[in-house]
């Protein structure tokens, strides 16, 4: 039998949803209230409190314990200067060669890099090459960060859905990372082949934030796919952006820019650790 979402979760008004989720989210708590619900949810969800930047006093609401900087020299960055950095906490999830246009989303079911990028001459760049996707879990830490050196010089802001990004949800959500919002940025390695590193919204606040342009996602407007031409310049784990949730990774690699080897799925990852190789 096909497995398909939560009734719940596709009759709701998922962005709308998100949008009053992420409002709530941003409200300061009174500290004896938010303390003990932020220790529950660091239990639950099994955040390590020890590796925040900042003591648990020190947070005055939701999205300020998610959106948390860890303290230095934490995720450390890889000996090798060749090697590709995970840029995030999470769950390795898919990962592959881009054959045909196509990227796996679970066994038996792809979509293609031209519908995840809004662009199909875009994607003809990565025919070859690589991608890993990495699922970031609400406990795990929430700011992603630059997996190498490299310049950015196209950024993409697709509207869509916001569906879960859960196990459930991308065995059960046909093109799901395809369909739901997501920011769509492209640009080179310091050889000059193309790389394209997508952030990638879901259900529950659906914001996703950029360390280096002031885009604003989960929108009221019904605004159609925006661009722009960016130049941006960054070493291997500075910071990328953030999400005030969960959510998901998505990284794609030219095949002459080098191989993203990325560990089994199921597999947890943290920043800094290597994840593959980039060409000399």
């Amino acid at each position: 039998m096909e497995r398909k979402p939560p009734l719940i979760v596709r009759i709701l008004p998922r962005r709308g949803l998100s949008r009053l989720t992420g409002w709530f989210a941003k409200r300061r708590v009174p500290g004896f209230l938010l303390r003990p619900m932020l220790r529950a949810y660091a239990t639950r969800y099994g955040a390590n409190l020890e590796e925040s930047a900042r003591p648990l006093e020190d947070f005055k609401g939701f999205t300020d314990f998610f959106t948390r900087k860890l303290k230095d020299g934490v995720r450390p960055m890889p000996a090798d200067p060749h090697a590709i950095a995970c840029p995030c906490d999470g769950t390795a999830a898919m990962a592959g060669t881009v054959e045909d246009g196509l990227l796996l989303q679970v066994k038996g079911h792809s979509y293609t890099l031209a519908e995840l990028l809004g662009d199909a001459e875009e994607a003809t760049a990565f025919e070859g090459g690589t991608y890993a996707v990495l699922y970031l879990a609400p406990g795990d830490y929430h700011r992603y960060h630059w997996p190498f050196a490299g310049h950015l010089d196209t950024l993409r802001h697709v509207r869509g859905d916001l569906w879960p990004v859960n196990e459930r949800a991308v065995a059960s959500v046909e093109k799901l990372f395809a369909v739901n919002e997501r920011v769509v940025c492209l640009g080179n390695v310091p050889s000059g082949a193309r790389f394209a590193y997508i952030p990638v919204g879901a259900l529950n606040v659906g914001s996703i934030k950029l360390a280096f342009h002031e885009l604003t996602t989960n929108r009221r407007s019904k605004v159609a796919a925006q661009r722009w031409p960016i130049a941006v310049d960054a070493a291997r784990g500075d910071e990328f952006g953030l999400f005030e949730l969960g959510s998901t990774v998505v990284l794609v690699l030219a095949r002459e820019a080098g191989t993203l080897t990325p560990p089994p799925p199921g597999t947890k990852i943290r920043v800094g650790e290597p994840i593959g190789t980039l060409a000399p």
